[in-house]
């Protein structure tokens, strides 16, 4: 892990297999035990969050793209 000099860790970009596609382990998570699910979800983001990062990124970006409007500044007559 990349060190910056404020002392925070930046996790590394996780492969895309690992994320999604066939080393993924999707399980249905057990709610009723709710301290190992919040644990588990915590754990899943702090380990995946450059790629989280990433995909907001790439969303945005092609949201943008298909539909500028919505990013268009309108301007007030007066």
């Amino acid at each position: 892990m990349k060190k910056e000099q404020s002392g925070f860790e930046i996790a590394p970009l996780r492969p895309l297999d690992e994320f999604l596609l066939e080393a993924a382990r999707f399980q249905i998570p057990n709610f009723r035990d709710l301290e190992k699910w919040g644990n588990r979800v915590s754990s899943n983001l702090l380990y995946y969050q450059t790629n989280y990062f990433m995909m907001a990124i790439v969303i945005f970006i092609l949201v943008g793209y298909i539909h500028p409007c919505f990013f268009e500044v309108k301007k007030h007559k007066k």
